[in-house]
């Protein structure tokens, strides 16, 4: 059972938090925060996302309690690298940045490769949306999605994998600058 949920939360990082492929910027806003709900197996999870950077530098922090195991989590991407932060076990793990879809920046070989389609416009948040249709494969699992993308930002996905629906949506959304603290790694 950890095994589908770390494998659903790292395909949900792809398609929902949208690293970076070496563009120069990622969102349309130099930088803020976001608060996406996640509804995944009927549990409601929050994460709070700090961007700085045009978004090349940023903090997501999840807590979450579901099917008995409470996690309390973070992913930091900063200087080309990804940490992924346990904090209740005071773990720390790097990783080489993740290659995934930057919306600002859709190359003909990211939309080929993940099947990126444009499907409309949709309003989410108060917000303008471009909705995307892509599919992502790993580890032998294909998760479809539509994401709702807003100055590069997904404001909505709702996501199809391992016959489970998948919907994250952001609630609450601030422009204007963040505690450049956020972005450091803890010391543990």
């Amino acid at each position: 059972m950890k095994r589908i949920l770390t494998t659903l939360c790292a395909m949900l990082l792809i398609t929902v938090a949208a690293l970076a492929q070496d563009a120069p910027k990622r969102y349309g806003i130099k930088s803020g925060q976001f608060k996406t709900e996640t509804n995944m197996m009927g549990q409601k999870i929050v994460a709070t996302t700090y961007f700085d950077d045009y978004g090349n530098t940023q903090l997501t922090k999840t807590k979450m309690s579901m099917m008995g195991m409470d996690m309390d989590m973070g992913t930091l991407m900063k200087g080309g690298k990804t940490y992924m932060i346990n904090y209740g076990d005071k773990q720390v793990q790097e990783m080489p940045a993740q290659e995934t879809i930057n919306y600002m920046d859709l190359s003909d070989e990211t939309v080929k490769k993940y099947k990126v389609k444009s499907e409309g416009v949709e309003e989410v948040a108060g917000k303008s949306c471009v909705v995307f249709s892509l599919e992502v494969s790993q580890q032998g699992q294909t998760a479809k999605s539509k994401a709702s993308v807003w100055e590069g930002i997904p404001m909505k996905t709702v996501t199809e994998a391992m016959g489970l629906n998948v919907t994250a949506t952001v609630v609450e959304l601030k422009e204007g600058p963040v505690d450049a603290s956020l972005f450091e790694l803890p010391k543990f």
